[in-house]
């Protein structure tokens, strides 16, 4: 388990750099990851506006930042699509199965056995707390789907 602390370090480091740090970060990411990053920008996610893109990418570097740090900077394993599209299809099938259209309670059923539940944390909290409204209610759900997905397959 990557515990809220590693969690919370990797979110302010990442936080507190400087654009070009930040591109450095997210190229080291696109040569390690190239599926992965492909994902997160995939016609899938169209949807989504720049900014909650941003958002996404933000929290996958926090959660591979966070990895990082808990295996002594041991890059996570490679993902292939087949491994994304079959972790990505039963994230959804659980939030579909759920009728109640209330974003937290739709989420706590990922919650029930997990043993990454700081990190499943940090994205809700991303994604419900959202005083400047940057993530549209209808974005939320895929946001959460795309980086639980990435913690499910790195995790």
């Amino acid at each position: 388990m990557i515990p809220e602390k590693i969690i919370e370090a990797a979110a302010e480091s990442l936080g507190s750099q400087n654009e070009a740090g930040y591109e450095k970060y997210i190229l080291e990411f696109k040569k390690k990851q190239p599926i992965v990053l492909g994902y997160l920008f995939s016609d899938n996610l169209k949807l989504l506006t720049d900014e909650e893109r941003n958002l996404l990418l933000y929290i996958v570097m926090v959660i591979r930042k966070s990895y990082l740090k808990v295996n002594d900077g041991q890059e996570p394993r490679a993902i292939n699509v087949d491994d994304i599209s079959e972790a990505e299809e039963k994230n959804w099938s659980k939030i579909e199965d759920i009728s109640n259209s209330d974003f937290r309670t739709k989420l706590d059923l990922f919650f029930e056995n997990t043993p990454q539940e700081d990190l499943l944390a940090f994205i809700e909290d991303w994604l419900s707390d959202d005083e400047e409204e940057i993530v549209t209610k209808a974005a939320r759900e895929y946001i959460f789907i795309t980086a639980k997905t990435i913690v499910d397959l790195w995790c």
